[in-house]
């Protein structure tokens, strides 16, 4: 691979620059950090102007690529980044390769991220430009003199952040994925404690790094494995190897090794249980980062990467993956059914319904799943920018108890929120409603193909219901009735917020329209994403695709169902009339404690951990010869003393020199002679 840009005979290469491209304000922002430059709000235009390049090439890149034959010579290329071990001829050496591939599901998912990241990056500068308390308590915009350090900051990790993700997409191999993923995880770091001032901001942005290392030290061992077998990191090459089944010199054990840690690394990242305690919490960070990490970035790149490297995983991982998924998305579920706090509600949402993307990958539903990855991502950027929207009209306040009418002050906000709300719980002819309705015909189908498993249908089938219960008891806290609290003062958000929301709202209803509308099944871009869907392996798998078609109505109906149940007792609680005291009351028990994960983890890890790390502090710092300080002390005076003694020896006086080293070489002549007679 060269650096020739030549498009027309490689026209992957466009999806590659594009790529690149947000790393130019990175580069720019930093030197001007260092130089101690104010730019005012110079740095989100420079980070706008390089998303929209990058927006424009992954547009064209997707354009071209489902308008001619697919063919990986144009649109898949691979370089030697470090070669390790021997060149000789008997012994090649290994590479770790730097490379990209485009298929249908990367071009689609690209073109997403920057569609998505654009209008965020937009959304950010009528956000910022809330004033804010500093440390000192004084008021100011992040985008003014006084704040322009944080506005150039902000810019610099956001476009950091969307440069990683976008090369985690085209990325070829799992190093190339792996770097790229560590890179999002730091910048997810940066934003999430953006607020330094904040010590919650502070906690949340450690605990998010922290989990996240748990995850990726799984796929730091399925990238061991992977690579022992095969000698290769290449997606493809890997996926080739198990086209035929399971490879010859590889165990079962090992197969299922290697796709659990795959799988771990992806929990991690898409806040799966265990680790999904991350991500609730990372609502410290500014409304646009929470756009960006809930809906195009972060937590996405886990679902990618196990529809990246399906055929990778062991039907039993398979299985993990889907109940995994299935408790996720209950448990976060019940959790978004009494939080108060307008993030928290979709920030546990976003962990539902990446349990359901993950249900989908889990039962074979690959289409669904990723469909839904993609529909998912308009809505709730959506979703998260109209909370931002309330937040900033009603002056940094996130406490639904404490709203209520704005719909009068805020319609646009209202309006497109409630678009928004519709599409996740999967309103027909909405978004959401065709890529929510593939999922429950997947899962309805493995259900009825394996029936010991039909629980992975209906705990789905009781979430829909939830979603449509929580997110209409949002917007009808928010925007229904009489406003509860007279010094909230609401004001419409600036067209620089209003316009994003408007276009996201577009996108939140026709992005997955086919013909006829509708039919669930004839969604243009399942059909796209149909291009890279996996073959199937086994009768057993065809069978359940079969079920899943034929009793897809079953499951549609169905669906439909739980979600109009969930509609009116959420509208006969909170919308048909003012709600009382009790439902405005501080909510209690084991929803309320979020399943006491927090308190289990805090009991049985952290407070253990934090002890062991101050016990060791305190027996560092003690000056007792038993300590390690004192241990290194005594050495160092030891060493002293000797070097004190040994320095009388240095007379200057020559002979005195010559004697020692002839009585030298006598000692040693003497030792050898004892030793070889």
């Amino acid at each position: 691979m060269n650096f020739n840009l030549d498009l027309a005979t490689h026209p992957g290469r466009v999806f590659a620059l594009a790529a690149l491209l947000p790393l130019l304000p990175v580069v720019v922002l930093a030197i001007t950090r260092v130089m101690r430059l104010r730019w005012g709000r110079l740095p989100g235009y420079l980070a706008i102007a390089a998303m929209l390049g990058a927006m424009a090439c992954s547009l064209w890149g997707s354009w071209q690529y489902f308008h001619e034959v697919p063919n990986d010579s144009r649109w898949a290329e691979s370089t030697d980044w470090i070669r390790i071990g021997s060149a000789k001829p008997d012994t090649p050496a290994a590479a770790l390769e730097i490379g990209y591939r485009i298929d249908a599901l990367t071009a689609l998912l690209f073109s997403m991220v920057t569609v998505v990241g654009t209008l965020i990056f937009v959304y950010a500068m009528g956000y910022l430009s809330e004033p804010e308390a500093s440390a000192t308590g004084q008021l100011h915009t992040v985008a003014d003199t006084s704040g322009s350090e944080k506005y150039s900051r902000f810019y610099l990790y956001l476009s950091l952040f969307a440069a990683s993700m976008l090369n985690l997409l085209i990325a070829d191999n799992l190093f190339q994925v792996f770097a790229c993923w560590e890179l999002v995880g730091v910048c997810s770091y940066f934003l999430i404690g953006f607020h330094t001032e904040r010590p919650a901001a502070g906690t949340a942005a450690n605990k998010a790094f922290i989990m996240n290392r748990i995850g990726d030290a799984g796929l730091l061992i399925a990238m061991c494995i992977a690579f022992t077998q095969f000698g290769s990191f290449n997606i493809q090459d890997l996926i080739a190897a198990f086209s035929g089944g399971l490879p010859a010199g590889m165990s079962q054990e090992m197969w299922i090794l290697m796709g659990l840690g795959l799988f771990l690394g992806c929990a991690g990242k898409s806040a799966q249980i265990p680790l999904q305690t991350w991500l609730p919490d990372a609502m410290e960070g500014p409304t646009p980062v929470s756009a960006l990490i809930h809906a195009a970035t972060m937590v996405a790149a886990g679902v990618y990467l196990v529809g990246r490297c399906y055929p990778l995983f062991a039907p039993e991982v398979l299985l993990v993956i889907a109940y995994t998924g299935m408790l996720t998305a209950f448990v976060s579920a019940t959790i978004a059914l009494v939080q108060t706090d307008i993030k928290r509600v979709l920030a546990y949402s976003t962990c539902s319904q990446l349990g359901f993307m993950m249900v989908a990958l889990g039962v074979g539903g690959w289409v669904a799943g990723l469909l839904h990855l993609l529909t998912h991502a308009f809505f709730k950027a959506l979703l998260f920018l109209c909370a931002g929207s309330v937040i900033h009209g009603c002056h940094h306040e996130q406490d639904l108890r404490k709203m209520g009418g704005l719909r009068k002050a805020m319609p646009i906000t209202a309006f497109t929120m409630l678009i928004g709300v519709l599409a996740i719980s999967g309103t027909p002819l909405f978004s959401g409603w065709y890529s929510k309705d593939r999922i429950l015909s997947a899962a309805l189908g493995y259900g009825l193909a394996n029936p010991m498993h039909m629980l992975l249908f209906l705990g789905p089938l009781v979430v829909a219901g939830m979603t449509a219960f929580y997110m209409l008891r949002l917007w009808f806290l928010a925007f229904s009735g009489t406003p509860r609290d007279p010094h909230l003062h609401p004001h419409e958000s600036p067209m620089v917020m209003t316009i994003p929301l408007i276009i996201l709202a577009i996108f939140s209803i026709c992005v997955a329209w086919g013909w006829p509308l509708w039919n669930a099944e004839a969604s243009k871009l399942g059909h796209l994403l149909e291009l890279a869907q996996p073959p199937l392996n086994s009768p057993k798998e065809l069978r359940e695709r079969l079920l899943a078609e034929e009793y897809h109505l079953m499951a549609g109906g169905l669906a439909l169902a739980a979600a109009v149940i969930g509609a009116l007792v959420a509208w006969s609680k909170y919308g048909r009339r003012a709600p009382s005291s009790k439902q405005l009351a501080e909510p209690k028990g084991v929803f309320a404690e979020k399943w006491y994960f927090d308190r289990l983890y805090d009991a049985t890890f952290r407070r253990g951990t934090v002890k062991a790390a101050y016990a060791a502090a305190n027996l560092d710092k003690s000056e007792t010869r038993r300590s390690l300080d004192g241990s290194l002390n005594g050495l160092a005076t030891g060493s002293a003393w000797i070097g004190s003694r040994l320095r009388l020896l240095q007379t200057g006086n020559v002979r005195q020199y010559v004697l020692a080293l002839a009585l030298t070489v006598l000692g040693l002549l003497g030792m050898l002679t004892w030793l070889t007679r």
